[in-house]
């Protein structure tokens, strides 16, 4: 279930991409880039499940939400065959 969901998001992220990730890693905690370039698909899923849960949060800390953060996890997902 959690996949199917991951999908939907990510198609309604993607058509609002860039393309490049523009991920503004210094809102981030630091070492969270390289955690998600070396996870594998489980903690891939968690990280992407933090980040939609903390969508509002991050947008009141920094102003602007997560979805470049979760286009960019889930664009690790596929390259690793996860979805």
């Amino acid at each position: 279930m959690r996949a199917i969901y991951a999908v939907g998001v990510t198609l309604l992220l993607a058509s609002c991409s860039s393309g490049s990730s523009g991920v503004q890693w210094g809102d981030y905690a630091p070492g969270l880039q390289a955690r998600i370039d070396a996870e594998n698909c489980a903690q891939l899923q968690a990280e992407f499940d933090a980040a939609d849960a903390n969508n509002v949060a991050t947008a009141g800390r920094t102003g602007h939400n997560n979805a470049k953060l979760m286009t960019y996890i889930d664009a690790k997902m596929r390259d690793a065959g996860c979805v």
